[in-house]
């Protein structure tokens, strides 16, 4: 078990995901890690709050790393190590300037420069450190080019990928790369994190709740004044709805958000999420102070048919929206099979 005093608190706090942190921090302690890392997760977990906290603690110039304080650890912490070199979709290596193509991919001129970036000698520290975020989104070209990188790495030199998606990866990429995997968190810590934040409420509980581990998403959501705007939209809207003839006007009123149905549907899916929690005693029924009456009545009297119901109609809508049928259908359809359900426990 690794020395606690001298592992950040940052560091420490991974420590809960298990033997495979345990394992990790040892062997920065002992010097031994490897020459490339997959950090694969869910959205939120922290696989770059864990990449920049490895990456501190090997280019911290301080007596007890990683001290925090010295000029290493800042810049870390600001992202202007000089050795410390963040590779992301859309973005070019040495600056923060957008790419004129590849907007979405990390494309091979983008990992030809970092080849050739972390090929040079280290400016303060004794290793470079390469973070890929989002790696699932090099293109083919450019996880060749990697691959062969990473079949004979130059010394002193890191690769950190992170993703959440490890199987668009080449097979030989995942099989040259040290696997940390991380979890979701229980509540109670994403719950603390929160908190610490200085966030509290009831919206704050909630976010807990539907982050399902994520403490980024329980971040975001608990600090987001138009999350919290739009879902009081769509929970008067779309969860109470009075009659079938309201549908048409509801569709119509949200024909133009096209452009944000993810988030609308996503609202949507954390909103029922929060019922099936309910239903099935994970949660408060104060966590649906704010749903109309039929809903509670359906979480505490009925099974969780309605619940799968409705779950199933927001994963249709996922599909029809990038398929050929239309938004304003899809929202039709979509409303119908909430209005139908609403309808089996309203008075």
């Amino acid at each position: 078990m690794p020395d606690n005093e001298v592992i950040s608190p940052q560091l420490r706090d991974f420590l809960p995901q298990g033997a495979v942190i345990e394992g990790l921090l040892r062997t920065l302690q002992e010097g031994t890690w490897v020459h490339a890392y997959l950090i694969t997760g869910a959205e939120g977990v922290g696989k770059r709050t864990l990449a920049r906290e490895m990456a501190r603690y090997l280019l911290c110039t301080g007596e007890n790393r990683p001290c925090g304080v010295c000029e290493a650890c800042q810049q870390v912490l600001n992202d202007s190590h000089p050795d410390m070199i963040r590779v992301r979709p859309g973005y070019r290596v040495a600056s923060d300037l957008e790419t004129d193509r590849g907007k979405h991919d990390i494309i091979v001129d983008t990992i030809r420069e970092l080849i050739s970036r972390v090929s040079e000698h280290a400016y303060e520290g004794q290793v470079r450190i390469s973070i890929i975020e989002q790696s699932d989104r090099l293109n083919q070209a450019a996880q060749n080019a990697l691959l062969k990188t990473l079949e004979e790495p130059p010394d002193n030199v890191i690769f950190l990928l992170l993703t959440d998606t490890p199987s668009a990866l080449l097979p030989t990429i995942v099989s040259r790369c040290r696997h940390i995997a991380l979890h979701p968190w229980d509540d109670a810590k994403v719950e603390q994190v929160v908190k610490a934040y200085g966030y509290s409420g009831m919206k704050t509980v909630q976010a807990v709740h539907v982050a399902a581990g994520s403490i980024g998403k329980a971040l975001r959501m608990a600090g987001d004044d138009s999350y919290w705007e739009k879902r009081s939209q769509i929970m008067e809207q779309f969860m109470n709805l009075p009659d079938r003839s309201s549908i048409y006007g509801v569709a119509n009123k949200w024909k133009d958000a096209k452009d944000t149905a993810d988030e609308l549907l996503d609202i949507l899916e954390d909103m029922v999420r929060i019922m099936l929690l309910c239903h099935n005693g994970q949660g408060s029924m104060d966590l649906m102070s704010d749903f109309p009456e039929p809903w509670k009545r359906m979480v505490k009297e009925g099974d969780n048919t309605g619940i799968v119901h409705l779950l199933m109609g927001i994963q249709t809508a996922r599909a029809k929206r990038m398929s050929q049928v239309t938004w304003t259908a899809v929202l039709e359809r979509l409303l119908l099979d909430v209005m139908e359900e609403k309808a089996k426990w309203s008075v």
